[in-house]
């Protein structure tokens, strides 16, 4: 029996017609492998055929198919968001392969409530659009406590069912000055769908100093019970990180957070940093003893049912 796997990280890039402002050499992050992600992707490129999945069997795990995926804003044109979900509907109109999708869109928390509010009504007159995001990383604390920021979170927590992708680092010294501000904001806005990305990266060292502050405070936002996991982007850790790293990361959002609260996800192109194909990094993820060794409960919650449930797919 084939695993159905919805996928909710990944990303279409198509150069001439988006800006992706990130990609370009002379822009950060200046990566020396970025070269690698400086090509388009599709569809295509996810596009796993049965006569593949069989051939993954070779690899002892069981064989897979990918029913659906989130495409999260890969910065097609960040001062006018709409228009990368314009393209998306187009590229999902194309598409002849079975699959359900939803879309989540950049916005600019920083922006004068007005402003975000016409930016947000132009985002919703596209019915894949199931959330928004700002990366926030290093800039966390600023972001997040303007006061445009937290008058426009309200009202992204009027909208039912509504996310906000959560990504920034929640390993390093700077997490501890994020806390206070991140808790006041998630306990402001209760209704609103946190999602953190990349499992809030994680650090190898799972037992080191850096390993304990990413435990404490995932700890901490695992009280919330409108905060997700999304297990994905090891590759942004280390270009060469292990599975059974990854595997024991993974173990460490469903102890704190319950199976039903997290998902695995690809971060698609960018697992190509890590020399794996979109095909190469699932086939790795089923042959995991955390999926080949799980109930079936579990697999399809990690894989398909979780997704399904909290993107609305």
């Amino acid at each position: 029996m084939s695993l159905s796997i919805i996928d909710p990280h990944l990303h279409f890039v198509e150069r001439n017609r988006g800006s992706y402002h990130w990609l370009h050499s002379d822009n950060p992050p200046f990566w020396p492998d970025k070269h690698l992600l400086q090509h388009d992707f599709s569809l295509t490129d996810i596009n796993i055929q049965p006569s593949t999945t069989e051939l993954n069997k070779n690899f002892s795990g069981e064989s897979f198919k990918i029913a659906g995926f989130v495409h999260i804003e890969a910065g097609f044109d960040n001062s006018k968001p709409w228009r990368e979900l314009e393209y998306l509907q187009t590229v999902t109109a194309d598409n002849s392969m079975p699959l359900t999708s939803r879309t989540i869109a950049s916005i600019n928390l920083l922006d004068e409530p007005k402003l975000f509010k016409q930016t947000l009504a132009k985002l919703q007159q596209y019915q894949s659009l199931i959330g928004v995001r700002q990366i926030l990383d290093e800039q966390a604390l600023l972001i997040l406590a303007a006061q445009n920021s937290q008058i426009n979170l309200a009202s992204l927590n009027d909208i039912a069912g509504f996310i906000f992708e959560l990504q920034l680092p929640l390993a390093d010294k700077y997490a501890t000055e994020i806390m206070p501000m991140l808790l006041k904001t998630l306990s402001q806005h209760q209704q609103l769908r946190f999602i953190i990305n990349h499992a809030g990266f994680p650090p190898l060292d799972r037992f080191g100093l850096t390993g304990r502050r990413w435990q404490k405070n995932m700890a901490t936002l695992a009280n919330f019970s409108n905060v997700f996991v999304k297990c994905s982007g090891a590759e942004m850790i280390a270009r060469d990180y292990q599975m059974q790293w990854f595997t024991e990361i993974v173990a460490d959002c469903i102890s704190l957070f319950s199976i039903s609260r997290v998902m695995l996800a690809s971060n698609f192109p960018l697992c190509l940093l890590s020399n794996k194909t979109y095909s190469k990094y699932w086939q790795d993820i089923v042959a995991s003893p955390l999926i080949k060794h799980g109930s079936s409960e579990h697999k399809k919650a990690l894989l398909h049912d979780n997704a399904s449930r909290i993107y609305q797919l």
